[in-house]
């Protein structure tokens, strides 16, 4: 009988056991919920001071002055300062749920702090905890012992550009793609620059001896429409080699 008192006793202290764990679990999931409502609050209350302080303050009046111009600064900046401080928070509280976004993207919104170990924090968390950009169609973090492509790089800065640019959506944006998207950066910059083998930058990309003298006629000649055709096809090649340098190979099969 005692072992069977004792065996008794050690079940019910098992199930308190369990059931203090399966309290304190949703004390913690309800703290965490509250805290979560409090953060959102905050965002759409500052919000809604940005779109009131722009729309209605701003479009509504045609009067503007120095004096104005500064208030509106200060409370934009306030409000934009506690939209981000409390997307921070949420950021560290659901880090699983936020990393999915940031890795694909190419920026986050963060607070930008003066103090230099809060400035390391912020950079530790967002590009090694969040791993920001890391399959963001664009290389734009290096690996080990690699670097990813300069944007002092004049050629890279113009593809960059073209890819941001508004003329490109719909195209998908993968390194599976890349022949794609070089057609849709070639006729954006088309549009911009009409004439690209008379541009002193692009027209270096494309101005080969082989390239030149291709398809001679029987005089040994070039024609001049000839001669501009072929710039612009390896103009286009080239920069189709720029582009595949720039795409990140960890976006394939992603």
């Amino acid at each position: 009988m005692a072992r069977d008192e004792a065996s008794a006793g050690t079940q019910a202290d098992g199930k308190h056991r369990q059931n203090k764990r399966q309290t304190n679990s949703r004390s913690t999931q309800t703290e965490q919920e509250r805290r979560t409502r409090l953060l959102l609050v905050k965002i759409l209350a500052a919000t809604k001071k940005i779109e009131q302080r722009l729309v209605h303050d701003c479009c509504s009046s045609n009067e503007w002055c120095l004096d104005r111009n500064r208030d509106l600064c200060l409370q934009l900046v306030q409000a934009c300062t506690s939209i981000n401080a409390s997307l921070l928070c949420l950021a560290i509280e659901f880090q699983e749920s936020f990393r999915e976004i940031a890795e694909k993207a190419p920026a986050f919104p963060c607070l930008f702090p003066a103090h230099v170990d809060h400035q390391q924090f912020v950079r530790e968390f967002m590009l090694n905890t969040l791993n920001l950009g890391k399959r963001y169609p664009l290389k734009l973090r290096g690996g080990p012992a690699r670097k990813t492509f300069s944007l002092q790089t004049w050629v890279n800065k113009l593809l960059t550009d073209l890819i941001h640019s508004d003329d490109l959506d719909g195209v998908p944006f993968t390194r599976e793609n890349a022949k794609q998207l070089r057609d849709a950066i070639w006729k954006a910059l088309l549009r911009a620059i009409p004439n690209p083998e008379t541009h002193p930058r692009l027209r270096q990309l494309g101005n080969f001896p082989s390239r030149r003298s291709k398809s001679m006629n029987s005089l040994g000649r070039v024609g001049a429409k000839t001669q501009a055709s072929n710039i612009r096809a390896t103009i286009k090649a080239k920069l189709g080699v720029y582009l595949e340098r720039m795409l990140n190979e960890q976006t394939v099969h992603k």
